[in-house]
């Protein structure tokens, strides 16, 4: 199974510059950068910072108490000065079994220079700063044990005025000789986090962004306002713990099963070759805190006194009839990848003008993808389902005037499909098609497949007791075809502002969506590509997705305003980048009147296409006014639909904003 998570080469680079400058302690950043001294930035300070880096070059020891150089520079290796409210934060790793055995290892906060006046900084006015300690009395702190240093400077303004300055962080491990650590814990890399919170963006107060940060302060031990913060470990599981619970309908909400620990956790790569040295520790190394984080309701969890027993019944691999840790966590997921594994499909559409018919044909593939006889597979398919449209730019069809079809159900042929040659073939009538060269032109078909399942076996459904419980069965790999009533090329739907690798990132890569109410759609390999074979785009979701919405006027349902609201609710988004590859402008001229998810004397609200799509962030009064104003952007906003479509040729907010991924506010001026 292809895990999300990949090595933080990045983060292992910098280690060992790091391990190099403590080691050396000469002060040689590695870098010459501009002209100047050497390893250090020339010319002039900048006067702007879209990135800001900063790293640890040098560490020495003065009475017994660190001092350190840190340097910061910007995206063109420019010195930054003038860094205001610089926060430093040092913690010492307790070793394992530091209370009793089984004791995993952990972070303790021992001081920081906001809280006790620890630490004096100077700014070089050069891009490097000095950090010197005159104490460290938060915690008594043990020369054999791994310590951290962790600098976080804020979001803000420079000294000199220069505003909008990102935030940047540098942690570093060292011993108490000031050398590198002999030893670390590293469980999660920012990678991993970055994944579905952005590279770069702040999750705590906007500032912080890597673990490294999160856990040096979240040590569980550490009073704050008179009270005992929690630690990393059980922070981090309870807030995505909420985000991952099932609705009313048992449906698992965002971002993807709880039991996935993958999305978050290296689980399948040595640990030789990855930067993160305990990759490992989240099922090697079971504790009550950490796990009671998640399984609070576990009376044998709860009346264990301490961790001293856990390791020795909870392994890994699993001892005797305890399941170990790894299955217990991720053996549904890793069945399921297992199953999905198995099949694949190929998918036709033809239309025939003499019937008026157009035809899909799906032909279930192995892992080689070689084809599979249709009439063997049949008694395993819980579903095969197929959801056609019109247009893919502009959808015609809504959510309940579309084609949405089982062929088969539950091991059987469903709505006059037949088998021919092996391959299943499912006529579709009816379908309004628009005139040769409109969008209407093209029909497409998006099909779902879900198989009956025990364990990672795919079964008979007849040999489940009950195919229609989601546990009996899983969703395969997602696929859809296109064909023209006129016969030639048909219309695509832009596909290059999304990519479905962007999606995985959180979701993992065998999540299946909307399992239970469809089939459960696997976005993989199968669904779209470029020139090149690299997967891109999410066509298929506009045949339920439409312009229309879905099932329900308010749930904001057309794909424009989808995605936005959903992640939007789930403070997942930062900036557009974390879902977008680029934006497609010129596809808004390809679209008409969309739901704005509001409900306008009982019927369902319109906008024109650009201020339906803004408003989906942007709801607030200002924004709408200014985006349906009559002087700019003219468009429209929660009007009955046929006087929304009236108003989308007259709708000109490019003419001032020219929007990208890097800045969505970009504004040409």
């Amino acid at each position: 199974m292809m895990m999300m998570n990949k090595p933080n080469w990045r983060l292992l680079a910098t280690a060992a510059v790091v391990s190099a400058a403590l080691t050396a302690c000469g002060g040689d950043d590695g870098n010459d950068g501009n002209s100047g001294e050497d390893g250090r930035p020339g010319g002039e300070p900048a006067t702007s910072v879209s990135t800001l880096n900063l790293k640890v070059t040098d560490a020495s020891f003065n009475n017994g108490l660190p001092v350190f150089t840190l340097l910061a520079t910007n995206e063109d290796d420019e010195a930054v000065v003038g860094l205001q409210g610089l926060k430093v934060n040092v913690a010492q790793l307790l070793p394992a079994g530091h209370q009793v055995v089984g004791d995993p290892t952990k972070w303790q906060f021992a001081g920081d220079d906001s809280r006790n006046g620890a630490a004096e900084i100077v700014d070089q006015k050069n891009g490097y700063y000095t950090v010197t300690f005159t104490s460290l009395d938060k915690a008594q702190l043990d020369p054999n044990f791994t310590r951290r240093l962790n600098i976080v400077s804020p979001a803000g303004t420079l000294i000199d005025g220069t505003t909008e300055v990102p935030n940047g962080q540098a942690s570093f491990d060292y011993n108490a000789a000031g050398a590198a650590a002999d030893y670390t814990r590293n469980i999660v890399a920012t990678d991993s986090c970055a994944a579905c919170h952005g590279e770069g963006n702040g999750i705590h107060h906007s500032n912080y962004i890597e673990p490294e940060t999160c856990a040096t302060c979240h040590d569980g031990l550490k009073a704050e306002g008179g009270r005992t913060s929690r630690s990393f470990a059980v922070l981090v599981h309870d807030v995505h713990k909420v985000a991952a619970e099932k609705d009313e309908n048992g449906k698992s909400e965002y971002p993807t099963e709880l039991s996935s620990c993958n999305v978050c956790h290296e689980t399948s790569a040595p640990a030789e070759e990855l930067a993160i040295t305990e990759w490992g520790n989240w099922s090697a190394v079971p504790s009550k805190e950490n796990c009671a984080s998640c399984h609070a309701d576990n009376n044998h969890i709860m009346e264990q006194a301490d961790s001293s027993r856990c390791a020795s019944c909870h392994t890994a691999e699993g001892t005797g009839v305890v399941k170990g840790t790894i299955d217990a966590h991720l053996g549904e997921w890793n069945d399921a990848a297992e199953v999905i594994s198995q099949w694949g499909s190929d998918v036709e559409m033809a239309y025939f003008a003499d019937t008026d018919t157009t035809t899909v044909t799906v032909s279930i593939t192995d892992a080689n993808g070689q084809k599979l006889a249709a009439d063997q597979v049949l008694p395993q398919i819980k579903r095969l389902e197929v959801l056609t449209n019109l247009g893919p730019n502009y959808p015609v069809l809504s959510y309940y005037t579309g084609s949405h079809l089982d062929a088969v159900s539950n091991g059987e042929l469903a709505n006059n499909t037949t088998i021919v040659d092996g391959n299943f073939v499912l006529p579709i009538t009816g379908l309004p098609y628009g005139a040769e060269g409109t969008d209407a032109d093209t029909a497409f078909s998006f099909v779902g497949l879900a198989a009956c399942s025990k364990g990672n076996a795919i079964v008979a459904c007849a040999d489940v007791a009950d195919p229609d419980n989601t546990d009996n069965y899983t969703g395969m790999k997602a696929n859809m075809a296109f064909v023209t009533k006129s016969g030639f090329a048909p219309s695509k739907r832009h596909t290059d502002s999304l990519e479905f690798s962007k999606c995985e990132g959180c979701h993992n890569d065998n999540w299946q969506i909307h399992k239970g109410h469809h089939s459960g759609f696997v976005m993989t390999e199968q669904v779209a590509h470029d020139e090149e074979g690299k997967v891109i785009g999410l066509d298929g979701c506009v045949t339920c997705h439409t312009p229309d919405g879905t099932y329900a006027p308010t749930k904001n349902g057309a794909w424009e305003q989808k995605l936005h609201v959903v992640h939007g609710d789930k403070n997942i988004i930062n900036d557009c980048t974390q879902c977008h590859t680029s934006f497609n402008l010129n596809a808004f001229a390809k679209k008409g009147a969309i739901n704005t998810g509001v409900t306008v004397d009982g019927n369902a609200g319109y906008g024109t296409p650009i201020t339906a799509t803004c408003a989906s962030c942007h709801s607030y009064p200002s924004a709408i006014d200014h985006m349906t104003g009559e002087t700019f952007g003219n468009g429209k906003f929660n009007l009955d639909k046929a006087d929304a479509q009236l108003a989308v040729s007259a709708e000109n907010c490019f003419v001032c904003h020219a929007p990208d991924v890097a800045d969505h506010s970009n504004v040409k001026f």
